[in-house]
């Protein structure tokens, strides 16, 4: 079987573009694909270490405006078409979990002929709370997901409560999961934030669905790109051994991480929540040069411009990272904060009644002074005393907005 597309990464960009989901989500929803057709059979040789393409991708939006669900499912159009991609449920257990892991053991014959015996599976949460659980419940599966991200090549053992000791062949889990700032502030205790889990999760923050479409139809093209996609996905998923850098791209990536440092002040994210995940940004440079090497051929080379374009699109994930957390906090305000918060910036001006309407199941009137206040002094808003028509009365104006 032989490939159709130049670059499937950018031929799946273009399949969804004319879609309403936020147009940031469709490249990174894309690279988990590919990240789940890959799976621990393929892996990047960093001297003493393998780097594997596993990746826990978490879109995240206001709930409802701009379809992280609906962006998902495309994708997993395409991945349900691959024979022997091994898919968990969106709501599970960590027992459950560790079950399925079990489950799908397979064996794969590598270049050299040796047989690999590994666990490769995917998680597609569209409720990425569901899956993790409340915060007052859910340590252990945060540790759990913790551990399994490194892709340990010994066999993962657990205890259970029927049979004792299981053995869990050479683990590799993928996530792609979907949820709200509010959702997060309901699944993450605040000890959880800036290292652990959230360390090894790339966030990508949707502010505004990508275009209205009353009828999303399946053009006799589109649908021609769509058996492509399967077709050269398909091609990925038998991609199987270690990637090397090629030689000129060895002397770059040393170059470039020697002057990489987490706590520079010129990191995009400011964010010190996001302390932890820097000190993790190399090895996801390294996990998306692989992926940007597999869309493109199957020869196992990674070349600089693989890399450095890693580099880029991580950098434009994390220009809005901080909005993640906004939600998270000792506060017990903080979710009602951000929520009026994003309201206001919405709308750009809005009365205080007209707020208040849309607001009252949540925040009573006596809270409600406290949440805006908040707003107000924490820069996210003015208070004025005339609407934008000469009207009087209070309303709010959203400061990042111009002219306002």
């Amino acid at each position: 079987m032989s490939r159709k597309l130049k670059n499937w990464l950018d031929s799946y960009v273009e399949y969804t573009e004319n879609t309403e989901s936020a147009k940031i989500f469709h490249p990174w929803i894309g690279r988990s694909m590919v990240a789940a057709a890959l799976r621990k059979k393929v892996w990047l040789h960093l001297g003493r270490i393998k780097v594997f393409p596993n990746l826990y991708v978490i879109l995240v939006a206001e709930p409802g405006i701009v379809r992280k669900s609906q962006s998902i499912s495309y994708g997993v159009d395409i991945l349900n078409e691959i024979t022997n991609i091994e898919l968990s449920a969106d709501a599970i257990t960590k027992e459950a979990l560790l079950q399925d892991l079990e489950a799908c053991a397979s064996d794969e014959q590598m270049p050299n002929g040796d047989m690999f015996r590994h666990s490769s599976l995917s998680v597609i949460s569209r409720e990425f709370e569901s899956f993790l659980g409340q915060k007052q419940e859910n340590t252990k599966m945060l540790v759990l997901l913790t551990d399994l991200f490194d892709c340990q090549e010994l066999p993962w053992k657990y205890r259970t409560k029927n049979s004792g000791t299981n053995i869990i062949p050479s683990v590799y889990l993928n996530i792609l999961g979907a949820t709200t700032p509010e959702s997060l502030a309901s699944s993450l205790p605040i000890t959880a934030i800036g290292g652990g889990l959230t360390s090894r999760i790339i966030f990508i923050w949707g502010s505004e669905k990508n275009k209205k479409i009353p009828i999303p139809y399946l053009s006799p093209e589109l649908y021609e790109r769509r058996e492509a996609l399967i077709n050269d996905l398909t091609v990925i998923s038998r991609i199987s051994g270690g990637y090397n850098f090629s030689s000129e791209c060895q002397t770059e990536w040393e170059r470039w991480y020697m002057r990489f440092e987490e706590r520079s002040p010129a990191r995009v994210c400011k964010d010190p929540a996001f302390n932890g995940w820097y000190s993790r940004k190399p090895m996801f440079v390294l996990k998306l040069a692989v992926i940007n090497a597999a869309v493109k051929h199957s020869e196992l080379i990674i070349e600089w411009n693989d890399v450095d374009q890693a580099i880029i699109e991580l950098e434009i994930a994390e220009k809005a990272m901080s909005k993640t957390f906004v939600a998270v906090g000792r506060s017990d305000i903080s979710p009602e904060v951000n929520m009026v918060a994003s309201i206001i910036e919405a709308e750009g001006i809005i009365s205080e009644p007209a707020l208040l309407q849309r607001i009252w199941r949540d925040v009573d009137a006596k809270k409600f002074e406290n949440v805006i206040d908040t707003v107000i002094r924490r820069g996210l808003a003015r208070r004025g005393y005339e609407g934008p028509a000469g009207e009087k009365g209070i309303f709010y104006y959203a400061t990042k907005r111009e002219g306002y």
